[in-house]
């Protein structure tokens, strides 16, 4: 039997299981959706599943399914298919999700004209990175800055693919490509320089290390990106025993005294127990990069993180490119390569005059 119009509403029958089935009757004349299920429904579309998507919007995965069926309810149709690998737009989905993010960057350009610039930094900026430069340097330094901005709140997450900026998975990307494709501005960061790193105690407890080529042993580790390729001679990825996608493990074996490892020089020369090896001869040369969408590039917190971030690599460019604490110069590093025996007086010596520059002061790395 035919439910009986409603006065000012016309009915038809709904598709949705959700929402009760074949036989649910839905209102539409007067049905709007609302403006903010529209943000829920492109966090889905870019974490593929709305737990995933949960965190991202600050709420449990209940409330985002609400969400997506209130807004499937809405509009009488559906925007998803729930497969194995996630939530897959429909056709109607596909074209929701490229109108929903045109009204998207309208709002964050409304928000960037109109907010008084001098007013306070406040909201959420999501920051992704790699996991050495986010735990060795950024993590060390974001707190002060939020305590001189109270109502900022900075998300800092270990990401290594620069597709998180056009995914809105971060507002701010840091790492070591550039995207292919996307409305991404980019700006380098830093050059860095990455090299080949042992413990005293890993030196102390293995037979003297006399050339590039006693280094390719089992104790060798890599990452497994292969960031640090082939360089000259040295070439020893293929002997790696042990590999990691991230730098942290690496620097933790390698403290340990268990291995020995290609590290970033901004990591490595935080802790003065680890010893440079050949620096003269395995010295890689990589850089950072700043992404962010071209959506956000005038958002007031988001543009005060990103220069923030400028700011302090720029104070402590010492330690990215350590020849720059000779002279101030980014010349390149010259010297006679070392052989490092721990059992040998000369080793010590070797250390000594590797760790200080022509003035005679004394840097880590």
């Amino acid at each position: 039997m035919e439910p009986k119009p409603v006065r000012g509403i016309c009915c038809r029958r709904s598709s949705c299981p959700r929402l009760g089935g074949p036989e649910a009757v839905v209102g539409h004349r007067y049905c709007r959706f609302e403006w903010d299920d529209l943000r829920f429904f492109l966090c889905v579309c870019r974490h593929k599943t709305v737990s995933a998507a949960g965190p991202h919007l600050g709420v449990d995965h209940a409330t985002v399914s609400r969400r997506i069926a209130r807004l499937e309810h809405a509009l009488n149709t559906k925007l998803f298919e729930h497969r194995q690998t996630g939530f897959v737009p429909t056709t109607a989905g596909t074209r929701l999700q490229r109108m929903a993010e045109v009204v998207e960057a309208a709002i964050n350009a409304c928000e960037a004209e109109l907010s008084d610039a001098d007013s306070a930094v406040e909201g959420v900026v999501r920051i992704g990175a790699p996991d050495c430069f986010a735990a060795c340097f950024l993590g060390a330094r974001l707190p002060a800055f939020c305590k001189a901005h109270p109502k900022l709140h900075v998300d800092l997450l270990t990401i290594t693919s620069p597709s998180s900026v056009s995914q809105r998975e971060v507002d701010i990307f840091i790492g070591s490509s550039l995207p292919n494709e996307g409305r991404i501005i980019s700006r380098k960061l830093t050059d860095y320089h990455a090299g080949l790193f042992a413990s005293q105690s890993y030196l102390e407890n293995r037979p003297p290390i006399g050339s590039v080529s006693d280094v390719l042993s089992d104790d060798y580790i890599c990452d497994v990106e292969d960031l640090y390729s082939y360089q000259a001679e040295f070439a020893p990825v293929p002997s790696a025993q042990f590999r990691s996608a991230n730098v942290l493990p690496l620097l933790q074996a390698v403290k340990g005294g268990a291995a020995i490892a290609v590290l970033p020089s901004y990591v490595a020369c935080q802790d003065e127990a680890l010893v440079p090896v050949f620096p003269a001869q395995i010295n890689f040369h990589r850089s950072l990069y700043v992404l962010m969408h071209e959506d956000n590039k005038n958002l007031t917190r988001v543009r005060a993180v990103y220069d923030f971030i400028f700011s302090e690599v720029h104070k402590n460019r010492s330690i990215f490119c350590p020849e720059a604490a000779f002279n101030g110069s980014e010349r390149a590093v010259t010297g006679k390569p070392i052989v490092i025996s721990p059992r040998h007086e000369t080793r010590t010596a070797s250390l000594r005059e590797m760790k200080k520059g022509p003035s005679g002061s004394a840097i880590r790395c």
